[in-house]
């Protein structure tokens, strides 16, 4: 669709320079170091939002899909996508305040749920925190 770079390579590239070009250049000033090293991991979660986005969103909807007993498709467009989605989640919401997942096998199928989501948020939004996580399970 899109010649090289795409839009992950770019932010790569940019990453890469913010990590090993300019913030070692502003050790003499705290401050403008700290912002460039949220500015750096901001590009990092967008980075990561791009490669790993589409996939968790599909396998979110499938697992609402399972929890529910329904086949709703997933929309095709993005943003009715991730619209969709939120739109899903409220009512999940609404399903857990009203007992629905009360049961324990309900409860069950719920946690799972939600480990894995969380489980994705975390692998685009702090990974190393995630790799630290396993590591503690391994123990």
């Amino acid at each position: 669709m899109y010649d090289q770079p795409n839009a992950r390579d770019l932010l790569h590239a940019v990453w890469k320079h913010l990590e090993e070009n300019v913030m070692p250049a502003l050790t003499h000033d705290r401050t403008l170091y700290f912002q460039t090293l949220i500015a750096a991991n901001l590009v990092g979660v967008v980075e990561r939002e791009l490669q790993y986005g589409a996939i968790h969103l599909k396998a979110q909807w499938n697992r609402l899909n399972a929890m529910q007993d329904v086949d709703l498709p997933q929309p095709g467009e993005w943003e009715e996508a991730t619209e969709a989605l939120k739109i899903r989640n409220r009512e999940l919401c609404y399903d857990i305040r009203a007992g629905r997942y009360d049961d324990q096998f309900f409860k069950e199928v719920l946690y799972e749920h939600l480990l894995a989501s969380t489980m994705e948020q975390l692998q685009v939004a702090n990974p190393a925190h995630l790799q630290r996580l396993a590591q503690e399970d391994a123990y």
